[in-house]
């Protein structure tokens, strides 16, 4: 299990689909000087004219088929393998790391750069929307006199007010924000923002009943930390706030412009308690969107995870066979399914109970599975039956693969195997190869399943391929 929360088998594959281009949209800029999804799926962008070139990368990627050969058995068995499936029970997880399933309107860690980018970007619109309709109560009080402020004051914060956003909205437009450890949320930065820039407005605004209508906007502005903001936070920014609005009132009663400053650290400090009572709501509204997304999370998880053996499900496999099938047809491979099935076990199940098949079950998936390579993806198809996707392997090596799995499983010593014919535990397995055995996801696994009728019907216990 990842420390994100997350199955390593979940984390392998978003990493693949990424790099192989077929991921959504809203993904990671590729950094500075790489080619993007074909240069890492091993195809160099090809240049008028000529076909795809193929890379290092690519070079290395096919050399992994190399496995599947009868000479690197031996190097394989000896490296230990990382098994890509977790415990069958999702432990819960903090609820701020970075997880797919993060709710769409946070802006959080768990999206990708872009996606934050986006969502911060659209809220420091939405606040500065909000800072000039304020400045545009200022002047509507200007024209109705009953404001002070002169129209160059005003022209001078409607200036400030540019500035200060631009550079808040700059900030995450070029992924800068990406880089601060201490506004991972990037709430800070523009609430600090919006602090000064109201601040600005009740000094110049100068009547007390201006002051207190811009005074409020700060509840508007909290509105944008809804869910990210905690107690520390909104008492910790509204105190800010409070102190910006006592050194507008100082410096206005430095220029003989206030009746009484008492009264307004009166204002000062009731404006401040309610904002920390709504501290307490704003804890609430953060403790209950983290308990949400761990919750929408452990459902995902649940709808990609068989719940007896922890290996992806038929949805998932489905899903990744059909998202390698289209890359494949971009960037040019081969791959190989595998469909394999327990033979005997209902000999198994009967005799030594459910319990007993369930065990049988999680320790064949186990043992599957560490004589996997990290390409490759596993999956509990339906009953006793699991399917594979050997990835950028073709014809006789994927024989070798399953081959080698099938010896390694006849071999190895389950509890009371005795009871079964043979007095071992063993598989079948039929394979099929893309592009050979069929262009689409049904065709192949139609083909794999005769092949794997076949080697039932010829004794089980073996291999048949394409």
């Amino acid at each position: 299990m990842s420390h994100s929360g997350e199955p390593e088998w979940l984390k392998i594959l978003r990493q693949r689909e990424r790099s192989s281009g077929l991921a959504t949209p809203s993904v990671e800029p590729p950094p500075a000087g790489t080619g993007g999804p074909a240069q890492e799926a091993g195809v160099a962008p090809a240049e008028p004219g000529h076909a795809p070139r193929a890379t290092a990368a690519g070079a290395e990627t096919a050399s992994r088929v190399e496995d599947a050969t009868p000479a690197a058995e031996a190097r394989e068995e000896a490296v230990p393998a990382v098994a890509p499936h977790p415990a069958p029970r999702v432990a819960r997880v903090e609820a701020a790391a970075g997880v797919p399933v993060s709710m769409p309107t946070a802006g959080g860690p768990g999206h990708t750069a872009e996606e934050r980018r986006r969502v911060r970007t659209h809220g420091v619109r939405l606040a500065t929307g909000g800072l000039l309709f304020a400045l545009a109560v200022v002047l509507g009080l200007r024209l109705l006199n009953i404001s002070p402020i002169s129209l160059a004051e005003w022209v001078f914060a409607l200036v400030v007010t540019g500035l200060v956003q631009l550079v808040v909205w700059y900030l995450p437009h070029r992924y800068l924000d990406e880089g601060l450890r201490w506004d991972r949320h990037y709430t800070y930065i523009p609430m600090l923002a919006a602090a000064l820039l109201l601040s600005l407005y009740m000094y110049l605004a100068v009547e007390p009943a201006s002051r207190l209508l811009i005074l409020m906007a700060w509840f508007v502005a909290l509105l944008f930390t809804a869910g990210l903001a905690g107690f520390i936070e909104v008492t910790v920014l509204s105190g800010m706030m409070a102190a910006g609005y006592l050194v507008a009132a100082r410096l206005l009663a430095s220029r003989g412009l206030l009746t009484s400053f008492a009264f307004e650290v009166v204002v000062a400090g009731v404006f401040f308690g309610v904002c920390v009572f709504a501290a307490f709501v704003f804890q609430r509204l953060r403790q209950e969107r983290a308990e949400a997304r761990e919750l929408r999370r452990e459902l995902t998880e649940q709808a990609l995870t068989d719940p007896l053996t922890g290996l992806p499900n038929r949805r998932e496999f489905e899903r990744i066979m059909l998202a390698e099938l289209d890359r494949i047809r971009r960037y040019g491979g081969s791959c190989t399914v595998a469909m394999m099935d327990v033979d005997y076990f209902k000999n198994y199940n009967d005799t030594l109970g459910h319990p007993a098949g369930d065990a049988l079950l999680r320790e064949l998936a186990d043992v599957i599975t560490r004589q996997m390579r990290q390409s490759d993806f596993f999956a509990r198809y339906g009953g006793e039956e699991f399917a594979l996707v050997m990835v950028n392997t073709h014809g006789l090596d994927g024989l070798d693969v399953m081959e080698r799995v099938r010896r390694h499983i006849q071999t190895h010593r389950f509890p009371d195997e005795e009871i079964q014919p043979g007095g071992s535990i063993t598989i079948s397995a039929g394979l099929a190869c893309f592009p050979d055995n069929g262009s689409t996801y049904e065709e192949l696994i139609s083909h794999a399943d005769q092949a794997l009728y076949v080697a039932k019907s010829r004794g089980r216990n073996r291999v048949c391929g394409p």
